[in-house]
């Protein structure tokens, strides 16, 4: 897959393509499922396919206080777009003035060269232009009167009969509930970042862990203990991982900054700083709780061990 960061790298002489587009964050199953419409038209008619997608999250610019948490930082989203199969990605910056943009002259964009698409494929509440005004309907009618096909593919849906969205799935991560926005995604979500250092009580308790320390904007599960698979380098370990503030060693009422600390079963190497680790949370174990002591802090997480190693073998 090709990848380009402007309108101005693509090359010069407006092919025929059929075009995704989308902020896609999360690339869920709903997303999947426009990315590889795009792909199959494509095919169909032999032109290349590509996925537009946009830096950052429109949201973060137009209304920073409601900054959205990521689910996929681009380079993640990137692999998990090219794994379904696109010839290319085209990820525009989205700036204020882009976002004042009108929506025809948005949708004159996506059809003239260097894009030319032929065909258009957009969520059903895709919107587009200044202000939002314009619509994945409006985009189809655009469509018919200058010989484009616009697809707009049914919402996807999860068991339960709600549309999967990616503003559902941040919430279920906040919430904890790992498992069912696995369902969503079509994957374990991942948290990826350096090893800073720590406390060092793990190490002090026998059991040390690796301080993670991802992008302020990741979407980080809610406080809680869960089982994980930690890649290090090219090799895979079952982890327990802590979110929270290890209330064990704090004084009641202190409130220091919310950590990602995993356990990574059987790594005997050394000290981890400033190594990356990638976190693919697989379930919830529990609450995080404060003990009485170390001694029942062991003991608990000896057994939150034991669970997640038959966890991550499954």
């Amino acid at each position: 897959m090709k990848t380009y960061r402007s309108l101005g790298e693509l090359p010069l002489g407006g092919g025929r393509r059929s075009v995704a587009i989308g902020s896609f964050d999360g690339v869920h199953l709903g997303h999947r499922a426009i990315i590889a419409t795009a792909v199959e038209q494509g095919t169909a008619l032999g032109i290349p396919s590509t996925a537009i997608t946009f830096e950052p999250h429109p949201i973060a610019v137009l209304r920073p206080h409601l900054r959205p948490t990521v689910l996929t930082p681009l380079e993640r989203k990137a692999e998990l777009i090219a794994e379904i199969g696109v010839d290319e990605l085209l990820v525009l910056p989205f700036t204020r003035a882009f976002a004042r943009v009108r929506a025809d002259r948005f949708i004159d964009m996506i059809g003239s060269p260097p894009l030319g698409a032929e065909v258009i494929v957009v969520g059903e509440n895709f919107r587009f232009g200044h202000g939002g005004a314009g619509t994945a309907e409006a985009m189809r009618a655009y469509g018919r009167s200058n010989g484009i096909v616009v697809e707009i593919p049914p919402m996807v849906s999860s068991a339960d009969g709600k549309p999967i969205s990616s503003t559902r799935i941040r919430r279920i991560v906040g919430d904890g509930r790992v498992e069912e926005a696995a369902e969503l995604l079509g994957r374990p979500h991942r948290i990826v970042g350096p090893v800073v250092p720590g406390d060092q009580r793990g190490r002090e308790l026998g059991l040390p862990t690796a301080n993670i320390d991802p992008p302020a904007d990741t979407a980080i599960p809610g406080r809680g203990v869960y089982a994980a698979r930690a890649l290090l380098d090219d090799t895979v370990f079952p982890a327990a991982v802590n979110v929270g503030l290890a209330p064990t060693f704090r004084e009641k009422g202190e409130r220091p900054p919310l950590r990602v600390e995993a356990f990574l079963v059987g790594y005997e190497g050394p000290d981890l700083y400033e190594r990356i680790v990638t976190l693919d949370v697989l379930a919830r174990l529990r609450d995080e709780q404060r003990f009485d002591g170390p001694d029942e802090l062991v003991a608990q997480i000896k057994d939150d061990i034991a669970q997640t190693v038959a966890i991550a073998a499954e």
